[in-house]
């Protein structure tokens, strides 16, 4: 049967008054009520193309799991996450891939055998990320209201941004930045209303996500028009400012396959952190946010 993850302890990074008042830690990692209804797809195969041995995520060239994912290249969590240890890229798997409303992962992975690795499966490698302190370039965004805006309108003001599109599958990619991001909005909306931490969420499916459908996504997750801020972008600026991140995307017949990068840039328009993954609560992101707006130490 399908585990459910360990809950992982929450890590507020500053005052014990915000880890109070924070809505729950990173689910994740952190099953919680909804989390009992899980569906199971058993027999799952693929190649294996790289393992990142730090969080234990294993991205994989999948066939099709009918009635649920086309087949595409998707980064998953392994359950346990040692099983990660002895894969090696090339490795034909089988795994049961498990998915909740806010989680997901595979486990009972199974190599078949060793193979080279398909020449063309594997998403586009960022060459050119930033390093902290660096700008990122300035690209044309299309907001949630049909305004046409650039990042460097947000000079000013700190700002978080990440990566996502509204028919994204899996619980724990898009729907969790959202959630996080939903949670973080709260805390500095609580804890410090006077902060001028902004939020932008910029879809990777620029021809479905239209303004019309960006404004109605917006109003599931709560989101202050004030404060967040969801826009699209065409490809090539896509790529101009996720290769500055690290953001890893490649488009096929069904979901967009993508990596995850949350960037926080200060009101000079420099990269201060950047978060890889999903290991991160919205606790980090607001203090992250908080620290942006003092100047580098």
């Amino acid at each position: 049967m399908c585990a459910l993850p360990a809950t992982r302890l929450v890590f507020a990074l500053f005052s014990s008054a915000l880890a109070l008042s924070a809505a729950p830690a990173n689910p994740g990692n952190s099953p919680g009520p909804a989390a009992a209804a899980t569906a199971r797809y058993d027999h799952v195969h693929g190649v294996l193309q790289r393992v990142d041995r730090k969080t234990g995520e294993a991205t994989i060239t999948h066939e099709a799991i009918p009635g649920y994912m086309d087949a595409m290249t998707m980064s998953f969590a392994v359950r346990p996450a040692a099983d990660a240890d002895r894969l090696r890229p090339g490795d034909k798997l089988v795994f049961r891939l498990c998915v909740t409303a806010d989680h997901a992962w595979i486990e009972d992975v199974r190599r078949l055998e060793t193979a080279a690795l398909p020449p063309s499966s594997a998403m586009p490698v960022p060459t050119h990320e930033r390093d902290i302190g660096e700008t990122l370039p300035d690209i044309d965004l299309l907001t949630q209201r049909g305004e046409k805006i650039r990042l460097a309108d947000f000079r000013g003001r700190v700002l978080a941004l990440t990566f996502i599109y509204t028919r994204c599958p899996l619980p724990t990619y898009c729907p969790l930045m959202n959630r996080n991001f939903q949670s973080a909005q709260a805390l500095l909306d609580r804890m410090a209303p006077e902060a001028n931490g902004q939020f932008l969420s910029i879809s990777l499916d620029p021809d479905h996500d239209s303004p019309a459908v960006l404004t109605a996504y917006a109003k599931n997750y709560g989101a202050n028009p004030l404060r967040w801020t969801f826009a699209s972008a065409d490809d090539g600026a896509l790529r101009s400012l996720g290769d500055g991140v690290g953001l890893e995307f490649s488009r096929g017949p069904g979901p967009i396959a993508h990596n995850l990068r949350t960037v926080v840039i200060d009101a000079s328009g420099r990269i201060r952190r950047i978060f890889r993954g999903n290991a991160w609560t919205p606790q980090e992101l607001a203090a992250a946010l908080r620290a942006a707006q003092r100047p580098p130490s």
